[in-house]
């Protein structure tokens, strides 16, 4: 009983520190629609700004989203056409 105990813990500490890939994990996360569509002169200024870690997630099916690198380097992210969101810690 008391190897059991003891096993059933190391496995719960070890699922605790690895939870976030030896990362600190965020304390809440924030989910952003994107709402900027591509459009043909590629005005990137209206384009949604990804940051480090950000996850994108589809709404629909056929979702096409387009990532671009602004004139500063930024990665930036428009809607071809369905819909979809963006989670991102904070």
């Amino acid at each position: 009983m008391k190897t059991t105990t003891q096993l059933t813990l190391l496995i719960l500490a070890t699922l605790t520190f690895n939870s976030c890939g030896g990362g600190s994990c965020p304390a809440a996360t924030q989910v952003l629609a994107i709402n900027a569509h591509c459009n043909i002169n590629n005005d990137m200024s209206q384009y949604t700004p990804l940051q480090s870690g950000d996850i994108i997630t589809k709404e629909e099916d056929n979702t096409l989203i387009s990532i671009f690198h602004d004139q500063d380097n930024n990665k930036v992210v428009c809607i071809e056409s369905g819909k979809a969101s963006i989670i991102r810690g904070v």
